[in-house]
């Protein structure tokens, strides 16, 4: 008797502590979506990049959706081989409101390499240290949307 009341609740321990690491937080959700962004501007698959964008984005020097999204088509159309090197992913669950709308941020190094005319070229960071970006995050539906950026 003793022994299956022990294995039953070495079980049952071993069940909790599975479903702990398998359901991921809040934070593994930006970061998963974070690499997913990454991913989609290394394929420069165009659509996906501009998926992880809120449409009421604006940054630091006022460039606002419209132009970004002109910014990310010029930048597909005139590089190849497009490299991101991310470093440093922090990430912070900022708040929740009471329409249960997420809000997030992260922080990171970047650095981005691409091919123009046949050269290796580094477009955006730092030659030795990366450039850090505060990115503000808005959780809708099905993934995070980068509403605000700081760089």
């Amino acid at each position: 008797m003793k022994k299956k009341i022990v294995l039953i609740v070495s079980v049952v321990v071993a069940a909790i502590i599975i479903l702990i690491i398998a359901i991921p937080t809040e934070k593994d959700r930006v970061k998963k979506d974070i690499k997913s962004l990454k991913s989609a501007v290394e394929s420069e698959n165009n659509a996906e990049t501009l998926k992880f964008l809120d449409e009421e984005y604006k940054d630091k020097y006022n460039i606002d959706y419209k132009e970004f999204t002109a910014l990310i088509n010029d930048f597909f159309r005139q590089f190849d081989s497009i490299k991101v090197v991310m470093s440093g992913l922090k990430v912070t669950i900022d708040s929740i409101d009471k329409q249960k709308n997420v809000f997030a941020q992260c922080s990171l190094g970047l650095k981005v390499f691409a091919k123009y005319g046949g050269d290796r070229v580094l477009i955006f960071g730092g030659v030795i240290k990366p450039t850090p970006i505060r990115a503000y995050l808005r959780k809708t539906d099905t993934q995070y949307k980068i509403y605000y950026t700081e760089y």
